[in-house]
Formats: C-alpha cells, structure tokens, sequence
C-alpha cells in the first residue's frame, strides 16, 4: 500500500534522464510510472515510452524531452520486494559563446544550429569600448511574445550599469532594424520559455568609426551645420548630433547636400522632449538614404537628434545640412517703434525661460522720450534682466545705460525720461522660476534746440540754442554727465539773450541711477541763472555731473548763446591710485576713474560700500574691460567686526570675483550690507576699465546688519509703531555659546503681513543657514509669549513688514548658554529611556532638544516624573512628527508645558516625538525629568509556527507601518503541501516585499 511520488524540475533544464540502478518489485502488482510534463505542476502528464516498469528487469534509461519528469510508485496489500533505486541528470540548454566577453572588432553570434530549445538563457557581453557598437540581425524566427532577444546599452564591460536600447525586445519574424550602443559595450540576452520553438536568431556586430565633426555634441547654438566630415564618409561609421538651443520652440534641419547608400546608410531625425534625448519620436520622412536631397524637417518641441549609420561596404560623398531654431519671443521685439507714444511688454504672464527681446523706441523728431512703469516683477535671485538706455541715434550703436531694474522691489520713480528722444528696452529671461513680466508705455515731445535733452558724454561739446535768434517759449535741456568725471567745467563763447526772459540755468547733480537731476537732487550752482548781453564767467560743478537748461517766454529774444564744456578726473577718485573709499550712499556709482581714457598702470584701489543700516548690496556691472589675468577687480561679501564698522573682519568672494578680461560680469548680491571692492593693475597693459552701480537694501532697525556678540540682549525698531516696507536683520553669535534663545510675543507681531523668521547658522557669516521649526513667525501663528532656539549656538533674525498697515513696534529679547542639557540634540533609537535638563537647577537661556525615534515604533509616549519650570515662561514643547527630521511637525495637546503641576502623559501616534525645552534669560529652577516608552508594529501570530490545516495570515493593519519585518513558517504535521492563496494585496511596489 505504498504510493510515492516525486516531480523533477531543473530550472531551465531541456530534458530530463532517468537511470535505474536497482529494481526488484512484484511483477504485474507494483509499479513504477514514469511520466513527461510541460511545466514542474504537472497537472497534466503524458506517460514515456517502456512505463510502467514491474519485475526483476533492470530498465533501460528514460527521457523526459520537456525538462519535467514525473516518477511515482504504488503497491498492492499482498507481496513485499527489494524496491528500486533510481539517479537522475538533466541538460541545460545554451548558445555558443553564451556567457563570455566577445572583444573582437566584428563576429556573429546565434542560439546556435536548428531550431532552440525551450528554457534557454544565453547572453553575451560585447566590448569595444573606444568606438561605437553596432548589432545587424541577419535572421529572427522566435515565437512571438514568448521567446525574445533583449539588447542593451552599457557602462562598461560588467554590464551591471546598463539601458536596454530603442526596439528591444525583439520577438517574432520581423527582422529588426541595426542598433547602436554609443558606449562602445553591448549586452544580448535571448531566452526562451518552456514550449515552442523555432529557427531562432543569428546577427553579426562591428565596430564603428566616429569621425563627424562635432559628433556627440550637444549643440546649443540657435543656428549651425552638421555634416559626416569631408569627402567620402568611411564603413562602419557611426555619428549623432543632438540640438537644443536655450529657448527654442523649434528647430528646422534642411539638407544642402546628400549622397549615400540607399536603404543602408542612414541618417535619422528625432524629436526630443529634453536635451537628454533619452525618449525619441522618429519625424516624418526619416530615415534618409540615396541621392535625393530631402525635404527640410522640423521639431516641434525645440529638441532635435540626428544620427548617421554607415554599414560596411560601399560609402558615397555623404551629406550636409544646416539648421535653424524658431526661439521664445515678445510682442514687437527686435524693431524701431517711431510712434510718439506707445507700449512694450513681455508678452507673458509668467514670462517663460530664455527670453531674449529688445526695443528701441525712437519717435521721429522726439527731442524727449518718456518710459512710464505701469508694472514690473522679474522675481527673486535675477530670474530676469530688465534695463533701460539712452541712445544717441536710432540704431542705438551708442548708448548708455539709463535704469536697471532689481528683482520684484517697486521703484520708487514712476516714470524715466531720455532727453536724447531714443530709448532702447532690453528684456532676458533666465532659466529659473518666472514671474509676471513687466508692462511700460511711453510718451514724446518734439525737438528744439540742438542736442537738448541728451546726455552728453563726450569729452568736449558745444551748447546752443541753435542758429540764428532762439524762439518764444523755447525749454531746453542738457545733460552733461562724461564717464567718471569728477568736475565739470561750462565755458560761455557767446551769449546774447533778453534779460530776465531768456534765462541759462546751470545745475550740479549728484549720481542717482538712472535719475540723474531729478527736481530736489540738483543744485543750482553760484552766479546762475544768467541772462542779458554780458559772457558769463566759466561754471564749476565739482560732482562731474552737469545740468544746463535755457528756458524762453512769448517776449522777444535775441540771438542766443553757446557753450563749450571740459572735465577732469581722479582714477579711482585716490590720490596717485592708492588707497581706500569708504561709500556711505545707499546707492552709487564706482569706477576705475579713467573716464573716456585707460586706466592708469599700477594701480591698487579699495572701495568699501557700508550704507548704515544695509542688510545687502546688489552690484550691477555697466562696464568691463580690463588686461586679461593681469589687471583684476576683486569683490568681496564682508562681515564687519562684532561692532559695526567699515572694515572686512571676515570676508568671501562674490559672484565670480577675481574679474578679469573684456566681458561685462553678471549681477551679483552680498546679503551682509557691506562690500569690498579691490582694483588692481600692472606695469603692462591698460584698457578701457570699469564701472559698475550699486544699491542697498537699508533696515530701521539699529545694529540691523550686524553680529550681537553679547550673552543676551534685544532686538528692535525704533519707529514706536513699526513702518511699512520694513526689512531688519541680525546675526546673535555669541562666543562659546551652545544654544541662542529668541523670545518675543503675540503683541510684538500685530498688524498685517508682519513676520520674524529665524534661522540656525554653522558660522557667524551666515552663508549657511537652516530655517527653524515654526518660521516664518507672525501674529496669526502664536499666541501669548513664545520662544524658539538655534542649537548651533548662532542664529540670525530677519524682520519684515509689507507696504499696508502698520502696529506695535517689535522688541525681542535674546539670550544664550554655554551648557546643555545630557544627550540633547541626539535622535534616540532605542525602545525606552529617559530625558532631562541635567543635575541641579537649569541656567538661563538654556535651549535643549531631543529626538525620540526608535526603529518600527508605531507610537511613542512621554511621562513626566518631575517638572519645576517658571510657569508660561520656561516652557517644554512636545511635538509629534512624520519622520526623524522632524520636519513638519506639531504640538501635541497639552503642549507646551511649565510650572510645577505633573501634565498628563503625551503619545505621538506617528512612532516619532520631539521635545525641546526653552529656558528665558534670568529664569532657573528644578527643571524636569521623563520617560519614554514606544509600541512597535507587528503582524498578528508573526514569528510563531502555524499548525493548524488550513489558517490566515495578515500584516494585520488597515495601514502598515514602516520598517515592519514579519515572519510565518506553516508546518501542519503530516502536510504533503501547503497552498497559499493571496485575498488582498498592497504594497509600496519595490520597497515593500
């Protein structure tokens, strides 16, 4: 009454043998069967030639073809026997050479002779790593969707980094295109599941020459030309171009020559979604091959890829083509608006990235022409460049720079005016997060006198009111402001007007950007205005920037006057070139002081701008040109001493400093309020120099900008109710503190769009800085009295108020400590333990904070064993949170606590807690000590043995938690199997198994 049996299933085996080596059962009643299946279940089987096998005969051998054989064995209740003994062996089915490195220039590989096998898996690594690869098909015959040749794309020769190529996998008849690892290393795999076969597949690989010029390039010109090189192309050759232009909505290839093998050497064309070009969309038309030159083809998307592949015999002359992009642009841009009054935008909103679009406005007879700003926002961080000049003809060949726009501040002019009558707008976008654009319209007035209303930068000119006698109700106007001057002298050659109806008016000016002479900046110098027939004396501005106006009534006139002018000029306004300016303005203009000249050799120039009250400096370069990495211009982001003075105690480059060459630099930001600038020449060359405008961002605040050195302290505006448009920061470092405490209140933040963001600093420069938990801070995100603190022992605070209302003036006081508390700042892993501020009473100021996150916890709880704070003063925030970053997270109910009275117990249900303690300044007492205990996450019956016949098994949640590792081993006495049967399914594909 016996009945074994048994499945025999190699993985990947073609056939299996069965070899008997005993056999001794009752003839006729005991048997052994041999059987054949299809797949290792075996639910259904065919019985092999020769079974059953009974008696005394030793069987010959027995073959399964499949790779599974089945063998049972049954006995009746009557005659016992020897029984049998059985060894079997199976054959694995391969391809020659499968498994190995293939490293000649070109061979073939194949599954081998005939039809394959079933179960096969073969693969090959083809290495030419100083060339391309190509693998022709010669023949495909697999069974369709069921045994496939996979090729891939390689790193290297291990293949373990590796992408599968565009087509693969490969199944069925069709014969596949040729297909090409760039790298130089290929991988083919062919595998074949367990039924059906067929012919099979054979290919043949060859290296690739790359010889096109600018093969492998990605091009980012908007125009250019591509081509296989000079003369024939050679075998074997293999080249790819990718084009994407910055900006580009599309790109145009058109073909000026071509000549290639028809239907084997060929040239694609893709459109790509990315410069990556990793998806493609092969164009219409492509591929090209033969002697007619295609037809031009275009990408839509900005992107194109085009590749050339030569096979191995017979070349021709090849092919050239060029192409051209169509690139972002805005309404009008790039022509001459001559109506007298008009507008210009960007077109967008939100402008898009790379942008490039320019204006020029030029008003036929315009003697003024005016820009007003009606709405501008280029966003933070020079997301955009946005600039205004004066131009001295229609093309605008000469111009100079009128007004730069910085980021999304409002300015606080409404309008500028060229007196010139030309202006061009220049407009570029970056590749950064957009904003709105901008929005201006512009006005003009006519002529009247020659050269009114330009800036005149020249280094001599004469001023007139023209030929002959001037008109009634004549309004003239000259600006003379020469490149760095530092005076400016006006010579009278003739002067003839009626007194006191034709009046000169002569004004000194200071360097406003972008409004220079604005009313109530300029000052009408001595002896001014004149009139009548007597020649003035010659006139002094000592700023180097000269107003003249001549203004008429509707009374006679007369002949007019005219005017030459002259100017002088200090290098680096430093005697000899040598030593330091301090710069108090907040805004500015500095140079190498050479004016229309070079500059002079050997100079070493220091120029430190510290506006009081700046909390940053943006610098805007308006010219550069210096001997190349001879003469440079150095700028350093300073942090003045612990107190506020103009020196550079600590210092970093910005932007790009050391500046050398003939390239106008980019705008660049120090954050600190105080910069350096160092301009130093040799004995060699000399060049046209520099000159480059800054402005600040000025704080109410006192020692706003500054670092606080002291233990504790305040920080506040002193404008009894805080103004609008406020923007106040400081930097609190005091020496060998661990932790620095801010505290404030609810009524310190009243009013609209009133906030206080914190950060923790690794250094007192600040450069780097982390935002801390529950910044940025406002009166609708607090209540009563509040404190937050930086563990690194330095934080900065940055104050800001909007342009609406204003409220109560903001008073914060701060502390720090040299001490903390035991094991503060850790992340605690373990199960269970305990937290507190240390032994004795705690100090002031002291700032501590724990992280409690132990491995697979699904809850964590904290209880209190003592607790002796200074009540709603000295406080313990209890917060539960996502992870251990700790980054959102929340206060639990309950918290914060203080006082002496034992709280409830708090349990985070995420598994992770966070707790701080803040103590005030003069505060101290008992402080407090707690427990923590965690609950982890566990499958119902996990790591047991499951007995039972038939039973469930779950993860046991609704949810799971994270880092869950559950285990079952099901073991029912007497089981010949044990099915598993899945009734719900989902989880975190990849991760979770």
């Amino acid at each position: 009454n016996m009945n074994c049996q048994w499945i025999i299933a190699p993985p990947g085996a073609a056939s299996v043998t069965l070899n008997f080596t005993a056999f001794s059962t009752q003839s006729g009643a005991d048997f052994v069967r041999v059987f054949s299946c299809p797949e290792w279940s075996c639910l259904s089987s065919s019985e092999l030639p020769g079974s059953p096998f009974s008696g005394s005969f030793l069987p010959g051998p027995v073959t399964s073809s499949t790779g599974v054989m089945k063998v049972t064995f049954t006995t009746d209740g009557s005659v016992k026997g020897g029984g049998f003994d059985a060894l079997y062996s199976s054959t694995v089915p391969t391809c020659p050479w499968s498994g190995t490195v293939l490293t000649n220039a070109a061979d073939s590989i194949s599954d081998g002779a005939g039809p394959y096998l079933n179960n096969m898996d073969c693969n090959w690594i083809i290495a030419q790593p100083d060339s391309p690869l190509r693998l022709t098909f010669a023949s495909l015959r697999t069974e369709f969707g069921h045994d496939f040749v996979h090729v891939y794309s390689c790193a290297d020769s291990s293949c373990i980094s590796n992408s599968e190529l565009p087509g693969s996998p490969f199944t069925g008849y069709n014969l596949p295109r040729p297909v090409v690892s760039v790298t130089g290393v290929m991988k083919v795999a062919f595998t074949s599941d367990g039924d059906i076969t067929d012919d099979g597949f054979s290919a043949f690989f060859q290296s690739l020459v790359t010889g096109c010029p600018s093969s492998g390039v990605v091009m980012a010109a908007s125009n250019g030309s591509i081509s296989d090189g000079s003369g024939p192309y050679q075998d074997n050759m293999y080249c790819s171009w990718i084009i994407a232009p910055p900006g580009a909505v599309s790109v145009t290839l058109t073909f000026t020559a071509f000549d290639t093998q028809a239907g084997l050497d060929l040239i694609r064309v893709f459109s790509c979604p990315d410069s990556s070009c990793t998806l493609t969309t092969e164009l219409a038309g492509s591929p090209f091959s033969g002697s007619a030159v295609p037809s031009p083809v275009t990408s839509a998307s900005g992107v194109m890829k085009v590749t050339f592949n030569a096979d191995f015999d017979i070349t021709d002359t090849g092919f050239t083509a060029s192409y051209t992009t169509t690139l972002r642009t805005c309404p009008s841009s790039g022509t001459v608006l001559t109506t007298p009054e008009g507008s210009i935008s960007d077109g967008y909103d939100p402008f898009p990235n790379y942008l490039d679009c320019s204006w020029i406005v030029a008003p036929a007879g315009a003697a003024s022409l005016t820009m007003n700003f009606i709405s501008y926002s280029l966003g933070q961080y020079f997301r955009a460049d946005l600039f205004l000049y004066s131009c001295t003809d229609p093309t605008c060949s000469s111009r100079e720079a009128l007004y730069v726009f910085l980021e999304q501040s409002i300015t606080t002019e409404t309008s500028l005016t060229s007196y010139s009558g030309v202006m061009m707008v220049v407009f570029r976008s970056k590749a950064a997060d957009p904003d709105h654009g901008f929005y201006f319209t512009y006005t003009s007035t006519k002529v009247s006198c020659p050269s009114s209303s330009a800036v005149l930068t020249a280094s001599t000119w004469l001023i007139t009111d023209g030929s002959g006698p001037y008109s009634q109700n004549t309004n003239c106007a000259w600006f003379i402001a020469p490149p760095s001057a530092t005076s400016v002298t006006l010579t009278f050659e003739t002067f003839e007007t009626l007194r006191d109806h034709g009046m000169v008016h002569v004004y000194s000016c200071p360097w406003q950007y972008g409004s220079v002479c604005t009313p109530g900046s300029m000052t009408e110098l001595p002896g001014s205005p004149f009139s009548g027939g007597v020649v003035p004396n010659p006139i002094t501005s000592s700023t180097g920037i000269m107003m003249v106006t001549f203004i008429s009534d509707n009374y006679p006139t007369a002949d007019g006057f005219s005017a030459s002018y002259s100017w002088s000029v200090d290098q680096c306004f430093a005697v000899f070139g040598m030593g330091t300016t301090t710069l108090w303005e907040t805004t500015g203009l500095i140079s190498d002081g050479s004016g229309s000249s070079d500059y002079a050799n050997d100079l070493y120039c220091t120029f430190i701008i510290a506006p009081p009250g700046a909390i940053s400096v943006k610098l805007v370069f308006m010219s550069f040109d210096t001997e190349t990495d001879r003469d440079f211009l150095r700028i350093s982001s300073c942090v003045p001493g612990y107190a506020y003075d103009d020196s550079c105690a600590v210092s970093s480059p910005l932007g790009k400093s050391p500046y050398s060459g003939h390239s106008i630099p980019e705008p660049t930001r120090a954050e600190t309020g105080t910069v350096q600038i160092t301009f130093s020449t040799d004995s060699q060359q000399t060049f046209g120099g520099f000159s480059v405008f800054y402005t600040s961002t000025v704080s109410n605040c006192p020692s706003s900008g500054t670092i606080l050195a002291s233990a504790s302290g305040s920080v506040y505006d002193v404008s009894g109710y805080y103004a609008n448009s406020v923007l106040c920061s400081w930097i609190i470092a005091p020496p060998g503190a661990v932790s620095v405490t801010l505290f404030a209140s609810k009524h310190d933040l009243e009013g609209i769009n009133v906030t206080l963001q914190l950060f923790s600093c690794t250094n007192a420069s600040c450069l780097s800085m982390t935002e801390l938990q529950g910044s940025p801070i406002s009166a609708g995100s607090v209540t009563g009295t509040f404190s937050k603190s930086s563990y690194s022992g330095i934080m900065k605070v940055i104050f800001t108020t909007d342009g609406k209302m204003t409220g109560n003036n903001l008073v914060a006081s701060f502390g720090s400590s040299s001490t903390t508390c035991p094991l503060s700042g850790s992340i605690l892993t373990s199960e269970s333990g305990a937290i507190e501020d240390g032994e004795g009473d705690y100090s002031g100021a002291l700032g501590c904070f724990w992280i409690i996150a132990p491995p697979t916890a699904v809850s964590v709880t904290l209880r209190f064993t003592v607790i002796g704070t200074q009540a709603w003063r000295d406080l313990i925030h209890v917060y539960s949170c996502l992870d251990s970053s700790c980054s959102p997270a929340s206060d639990l109910p309950g918290s914060p606590v203080s006082g002496t009275v034992l709280p409830s117990s708090f349990t985070s249900e995420t598994g992770v807690m966070k707790v701080s303690f803040n103590a005030n300044i003069n505060s101290t007492g008992n402080g407090f000590s707690a427990v923590y205990t965690s609950t982890k996450a566990i499958c119902p019956s996990s790591w047991s043995f499951l007995t039972g016949s038939t039973g469930t098994v779950s993860d046991g949640y609704n949810t799971y938690f994270n880092n869950m590792n559950c285990q079952w081993i099901i073991a029912p006495p007497g089981a010949a199997s044990v099915t598993l049967n899945f009734t719900a399914f989902s989880t975190q594909s990849g991760a979770d198994f």
